[in-house]
């Protein structure tokens, strides 16, 4: 009887500290902001999801954004600090493995920037993340 009830134990353990959680996701929305200037970086931060285990890493990332038309010179990224950005400028809907890793329950922002050869403003819509762990 002890001896099962300490395997259990050493078991729960093993589980606990490993770092292994449920596979899951999470969608989060937010609406773009309006580009006004030009070589100005904006920024949007997506709300983490709920219910996001702790310690949670990330398989995968979608993305959906929009923006009205498709004005020359627009930059937009998918970032997570610390990573470094996923320029997604030419891909309005995608998807990314380079957060992989890193953990699900941090902050995820959309930057856009127009550089000086665009024209403003630029009228953001809904940018959408779905982030797999």
């Amino acid at each position: 009887m002890k001896r099962t009830r300490s395997a259990a134990g050493i078991a729960l353990a093993l589980c606990v500290f490993s770092g292994t959680t449920v596979a899951g996701s999470y969608q989060s929305s937010v609406r773009l902001p309006v580009i006004h200037s030009k070589d100005y970086l904006y920024k949007a931060d997506l709300p983490v999801g709920r219910g996001v285990p702790p310690g949670a890493v990330i398989k995968n990332v979608s993305w959906n954004w929009n923006v009205t038309g498709w004005p020359q010179g627009l930059e937009v990224y998918l970032c997570q600090v610390p990573s470094p950005c996923v320029d997604i400028s030419r891909q309005r809907r995608g998807s990314t493995v380079s957060f992989n890793g890193r953990f699900a329950a941090q902050l995820l922002s959309f930057k856009l920037r127009i550089g000086a050869a665009g024209r403003t403003p630029v009228a953001g819509h809904l940018g959408t993340v779905t982030v797999s762990w």
